[in-house]
């Protein structure tokens, strides 16, 4: 056998098991995908508390986290679902939280309930919070909350429902959120909640 014609040998072979490998890639992407999906589904289900499709149905833990601080003695580092964010300061630190709500495109009920420790502050944190979003007439209606954070809801310049809370201090502050099905709101997921660190009031969604 010729020398060149070992090497078209040899090119053939290469260019056969590159073909192999990719298939075997675009299979094992499949694969990954459909795991993924399926790993999603049940960590979605396994903090349900009832019928996903029932009324009064809760799950847990749709976000948490914790937040060391947001400037000044205390360093800015936040874990989990929130961003580390410098504020020059650690004191008076609303958490605002938009809910995937519109006022422009949504006529939905919700129900929250935030809980936690803040060791700064040295108070649990225990907030309820409720309302509907409410198209037909662009409004927030019968928002309810209850809590020692100073809990509220506003309605952001872009139409976005936002919770928020203050913590007076926020140093190794630690809370997650459930939601309960209510009225006709759905039951929101894990991921939903979009949060916000900031020393004002009130925040812009985009």
């Amino acid at each position: 056998m010729s020398l060149e014609t070992t090497i078209a040998s040899l090119v053939s072979a290469a260019n056969n098991l590159t073909s192999v490998v990719n298939g075997k890639i675009g299979s094992i992407n499949t694969t990954m995908a459909t795991a993924l999906t399926q790993f999603n589904e049940w960590r979605s289900l396994k903090d349900v508390e009832g019928d996903p499709t029932a009324l009064g149905t809760i799950r847990r833990n749709v976000l948490q986290g914790h937040v060391h601080g947001t400037g000044g003695v205390y360093g800015a580092t936040a874990q989990g679902d929130f961003v580390s964010t410098n504020l020059g300061a650690s004191a008076n630190v609303y958490m605002h939280f938009k809910v995937p709500l519109n006022i422009n495109t949504n006529s939905e009920m919700f129900w929250f309930n935030i809980k936690g420790y803040s060791y700064g502050t040295a108070k649990i944190i225990d907030e309820t919070l409720v309302g509907y979003c409410y198209q037909p007439t662009r409004v927030l209606q019968n928002a309810s909350t209850f809590g020692n954070m100073t809990p509220s809801i506003y309605v952001d310049t872009n139409g976005n429902i936002v919770m928020r809370i203050l913590i007076p201090n926020i140093y190794y502050t630690t809370v997650r959120i459930d939601t309960m099905r209510v009225g006709n709101g759905r039951l929101f997921n894990l991921g939903d909640l979009v949060t916000r660190l900031s020393l004002a009031e009130t925040v812009v969604f985009s």
